[in-house]
């Protein structure tokens, strides 16, 4: 893309499996690995990070904010893509790194989110990342979890739940093409019961990226657990956030930015742009990638930011 513009994509991988509602995960997929088919459309038990990052790279995108990546695919993500990659690992994470990988990799059905997983910047030719920027930030402290569950009433089981899910940002500072310094952040927060659990995580994350912003582009992205009515998407805009307004047809998937022009609003891409063909007995079917829908948006550095 010419000029100063960068085009920004957010996607939840899914832990790289494929999400069609109605056909997942059933006792043959697991136990025989054989893949349901519903005359149009497979499951398969299998990674699709492959064919998740070609997708990717068809979108043309100069930023990519990624959620529930298996930690052994973020290699090969950058490698197709051909994008430089920072991250951070979230929960829950039981077990030896290799061991969890190499389980979920032979049989996602089976071990579904219990690999951990990681929330992954990408950064294109046209961005350049600041040696030494990266920062990881922790959304949900214990001291903090604990100090929740007593204000806010939590019960026991959603407190148990709540513990070992750390709740990560990654941020970065990276140099548009036109020569301005943004601070980018790509998180995941926690699918809570308590409206108020998730909104103080969106909070931390949104003043950690605009601390390091110190004044200039800002631009947080990911699955944020919030629907647009949500409190926690009003006090961002009232904070000065661009993006978490209700309308557009926006979901729990967020792009939102300070100190930015739109230079094409944000769009929820369709399910069908996720989706891949293949063969499966002869025969064409679909793999619908993940169960979450692309969020998609190109922005520019205000003059102000750079």
């Amino acid at each position: 893309m010419e000029g100063t513009s960068i085009r920004v994509i957010t996607w939840n991988l899914f832990h790289g499996r494929d999400g069609l509602p109605g056909l997942g995960a059933t006792r043959r997929s697991t136990w025989l690995r054989v893949p349901e088919d519903d005359g149009v459309h497979l499951h398969l038990n299998r990674k699709l990070t492959d064919l998740m990052a070609r997708r990717l790279a068809t979108w043309g995108p100069d930023l990519c904010a990624l959620q529930e990546v298996p930690t052994a695919a973020i290699g090969r993500i950058a490698r197709i893509t051909g994008m430089s990659a920072v991250w951070t690992t979230t929960g829950p994470l039981v077990g030896p790194a290799r061991l969890r990988d190499a389980l979920a990799a032979r049989n996602p059905d089976l071990w579904r989110t219990h690999e951990g997983n990681a929330n992954v910047l990408l950064a294109g030719p046209r961005l350049a990342l600041v040696e030494g920027s990266r920062r990881s930030v922790r959304l949900n402290p214990v001291g903090t979890i604990l100090r929740s569950a007593r204000r806010l009433g939590l019960e026991r089981g959603e407190l148990v739940r709540y513990l070992p899910e750390p709740r990560r940002l990654v941020l970065a500072r990276m140099t548009t093409p036109g020569g301005a310094e943004i601070v980018v952040g790509c998180t995941h927060c926690h699918n809570a019961r308590h409206p108020d659990v998730v909104g103080m995580e969106i909070a931390r994350a949104a003043a950690a990226v605009e601390g390091a912003a110190a004044g200039g582009g800002a631009v947080l992205a990911g699955d944020l657990n919030a629907r647009p009515s949500h409190p926690a998407m009003a006090a961002l805009t009232a904070r000065g956030w661009d993006g978490a307004a209700p309308g557009g047809g926006m979901g729990i998937d967020r792009i939102v930015h300070r100190g930015m022009e739109v230079v094409e609003p944000a769009r929820r891409m369709a399910p069908e742009e996720r989706e891949v063909g293949v063969a499966w007995r002869g025969r064409a079917r679909r793999v619908r990638l993940s169960d979450h829908d692309p969020v998609v948006v190109t922005l520019r550095p205000m003059a102000s930011a750079s």
